[in-house]
């Protein structure tokens, strides 16, 4: 017996022609699909062999090909997934469908992964807050986040579409921080949602946050705890952040030490891992103080001179405000604001 884990399934026809669908049989050997009883190479492999998750009608996995002496081998970019169901269609034009069905290695059952924070860390929130920020301790699964998140009001209920619960869930691409959207059209003033429906969130209510424990990771296995945040709503926020109100502290020449600024409100977490730039310097981000403050550690010693922060101006406050210009927007306002259309904002600093 092979060492090797293999797997192999009679190829079935789905035509009549069972004598051409004997000769033919489809197999996983070594974390590669293989078709076997060819007549020869294959000028297009990809055009007649495709390995699908499930049984529903979704892409081919990607991976490469090669094909000779009559067997075709089709290599995963990825490897297969424990505990997942694979279906592998072969079918040369005018000839029968071979399919074969097949599970993934044995699944993981000891539950590992967990929340690790919500953003986000404050616990009063804008009436017009437009996102949270899930983060877990190892991959999430996709497609059964709005199975498992919900919002309650103060008496336990759960608020009917508080979320903008799309089918295209968005992930970061390590699956590992899921952002969550309250429901724009029921944020920005002048839509029919906020008209009819009004904001999810209502100024002076405490909500909370409640991530069952149910949820399954990548490996199929429910988190090791649920999680809740409970938050209270302070004031719609409907001002642009202003540059000008951050304090900047710059560090000593020769030093390690951290460029810091401070906001004099929280600000979007996870923009700020990317949108605050010092041309020419490398070095670590730190968030803190419920995202008030921003941190910069050099990787190597600050020189004397002069430096420029650039912060990108689709940075973000809680509510969704660039600094170029307010999220929420009243659309019936006979005059609105007019936006401005700068991509970057220059903050200077000088290191003595």
């Amino acid at each position: 017996m092979l060492r090797t884990w293999l797997l192999t399934i009679a190829a079935v026809a789905l035509t009549a022609a069972a004598a051409v669908a004997q000769t033919v049989t489809i197999q996983f050997e070594n974390g590669d699909f293989k078709v076997t009883g060819l007549p020869g190479t294959i000028p297009d492999p990809e055009g007649v062999f495709g390995v699908y998750v499930g049984s529903g009608n979704i892409p081919a996995l990607l991976g490469a090909y090669t094909s000779g002496r009559g067997i075709l081998t089709f290599h995963p970019r990825f490897p297969i997934a424990p505990g997942v169901h694979y279906r592998a269609v072969f079918q040369m034009p005018g000839q029968p469908k071979v399919e074969a069905l097949f599970d993934g290695p044995p699944q993981e059952t000891r539950p590992e992964t967990r929340v690790e924070h919500v953003y986000p860390s404050t616990v009063v929130l804008p009436a017009n807050q437009l996102k949270l920020y899930l983060y877990f301790s190892a991959p999430m699964g996709r497609g059964e986040a709005w199975q498992h998140v919900r919002l309650l009001d103060d008496a336990g209920k759960k608020v009917p579409g508080a979320f903008l619960e799309i089918d295209q869930e968005l992930w970061d691409p390590d699956n590992l921080r899921l952002t969550v959207l309250f429901d724009p059209g029921r944020i920005k003033r002048g839509l029919v949602p906020q008209t009819e429906i009004g904001p999810p969130l209502i100024e002076g209510h405490k909500y909370t946050l409640a991530i069952d424990s149910g949820w399954p990771d990548a490996r199929g296995v429910p988190l090791v705890a649920g999680f809740e945040k409970t938050f209270t709503v302070g004031p719609a926020n409907r001002v642009s952040p202003d540059p000008k109100q951050w304090r900047i502290t710059a560090p000593k020449a020769g030093t390690l030490d951290a460029l810091i600024v401070d906001f004099p409100e929280p600000m979007d977490y996870a923009l700020m891992q990317r949108l605050f730039n010092i041309p020419g310097v490398d070095g670590d981000i730190l968030v803190d103080k419920d995202e008030t403050e921003w941190r910069f550690t050099p990787r190597e010693a600050w020189h004397e001179g002069q430096y420029n922060l650039i912060v990108d101006s689709t940075m973000e406050d809680l509510a969704g405000n660039h600094l170029d210009r307010a999220f929420d927007v009243d659309l019936l306002e006979e005059d609105p604001p007019d936006r401005v259309t700068t991509k970057t904002v220059t903050l200077p600093f000088q290191v003595r």
